[in-house]
């Protein structure tokens, strides 16, 4: 690991500090890097993205000098994952990743069995890509699909095809990318429920290792939260999307795949190690605009604006938007909800974390969610029920 050092420096309260964990016990962090540039803005996306590439070079420039900003103080961490999400980071030429590669590399103790995911949108990858992709530590393609109908594909204003899509896919499993994730979406404005199983069997054919299978969310400030306000589409009938999301449970697990989190899927082993740690309440440290950490009791997130944040990075300075630290009562609510909406919540985690007994504290909501088939629990932990994912925020916010 480097001794690379950069000029300013944020006050991390380590685990150590907290009380909260025993620094003997400390998981594997992860590692995640924000990409902004895209092609095209699709209308349904809240994340940080832009189209405008002009500033690219001074943004790879600067997301090393944050890289490098936090290696002294995270020096006693060792990483299990990387992802990169964006935007569209297939966009990076091989070049463009060496350089964020070797800069990791150089600061932080990478684990040799590192999972390495880069998201990639089907338009922007072919094979030649693929083969150079390959060249690299990446070991993980996440495609954000969304449809396997082109109508759709239309609507959501994604820039490729179903085709492009299918072939994209088979051709990074050619590569030799044996766990690849495909992202799809139900819900949406006009789909029906034949369409939607459609869909799912176009993407059970695809036989990828992992999927996500979300719903379609109206999020304030996108072009489709607009177009709602306009009246120009509505949401999809609430009876509808549950229909569509429980036929999705139950066809992914005859499939093969088993849900580990309210909308993802996995063939066994294949579970998405960096995406687990945010349900989990591990350790993850986050590069670029707009990025989002969590590091012993704090948690921060940076600026969503390209320009602003070269200019904090390349002065000296974080490029936080904000800053928290998390108190006991944040911390436990939210391993509660984080817990029953992926893997469960483990009683002895539980106690270690909180110093507070699970079952005795929460005797009754446990007793109301078995009962009522919401959720099943055995000596180590208590997790939800496909029923109860289908109600899972109405549970947190109405037991816990």
């Amino acid at each position: 690991m480097g001794s690379n050092q950069y000029p300013a420096k944020i006050n991390i309260i380590l685990p150590s500090q907290t009380g909260v964990w025993d620094g003997e016990n400390l998981t594997m962090a992860g590692i995640y890097l924000h990409i902004p540039f895209c092609d095209t803005k699709c209308i349904y996306c809240d994340f940080y993205s832009i189209t405008n590439h002009s500033k690219k070079a001074e943004f790879l420039n600067s997301i090393k000098k944050e890289i490098q900003f936090y290696s002294i103080q995270l020096a006693d961490r060792k990483f299990n994952s990387i992802f990169f999400g964006g935007g569209t980071p297939s966009l990076l030429s091989f070049e463009e990743f060496t350089g964020i590669f070797d800069e990791l590399y150089k600061c932080y103790n990478i684990s040799a069995d590192c999972e390495i995911t880069i998201e990639a949108n089907p338009g922007t990858l072919d094979k030649d890509k693929l083969d150079i992709f390959k060249k690299l530590p990446i070991n993980r393609m996440s495609f954000g699909v969304q449809s396997f109908i082109d109508e759709e594909l239309q609507f959501l204003t994604r820039i490729h095809t179903a085709e492009q899509a299918k072939s994209s896919i088979n051709a990074a499993k050619a590569a030799g990318f044996d766990n690849v994730n495909l992202d799809v979406i139900f819900a949406l404005p006009g789909q029906t429920m034949d369409s939607w199983k459609y869909n799912l069997d176009e993407v059970i054919k695809l036989d990828t290792k992992h999927i996500s299978a979300y719903s379609l969310i109206f999020e304030k400030g996108t072009m489709l939260y607009s177009m709602r306000d306009k009246g120009q589409v509505k949401n999809a009938d609430i009876e509808l999307e549950q229909e569509m999301y429980e036929y999705t449970m139950q066809t992914l697990a005859d499939a093969g795949y088993r849900q580990y989190e309210i909308s993802n899927y996995a063939k066994p082993g294949y579970e998405c190690r960096h995406n687990l740690k945010y349900w989990t309440l591990e350790e993850y440290i986050s590069f670029g605009p707009s990025a989002s950490s969590y590091i012993g009791n704090q948690r921060w997130t940076n600026i969503k604006n390209i320009g602003r944040y070269i200019e904090l990075i390349d002065g000296g300075k974080p490029a936080h938007d904000f800053i928290e630290t998390i108190d006991k009562e944040t911390s436990v609510t939210e391993h509660i909800m984080l817990g029953l909406r992926s893997v469960g919540v483990n009683f002895e985690e539980f106690r270690r974390r909180h110093n507070i007994d699970f079952e005795t504290a929460y005797s009754s909501p446990i007793e109301t969610l078995i009962t009522s088939g919401y959720a099943v629990k055995d000596a180590q932990s208590i997790s939800l029920t496909r029923k109860g994912y289908a109600v899972c925020d109405e549970i947190v916010a109405t037991l816990f």
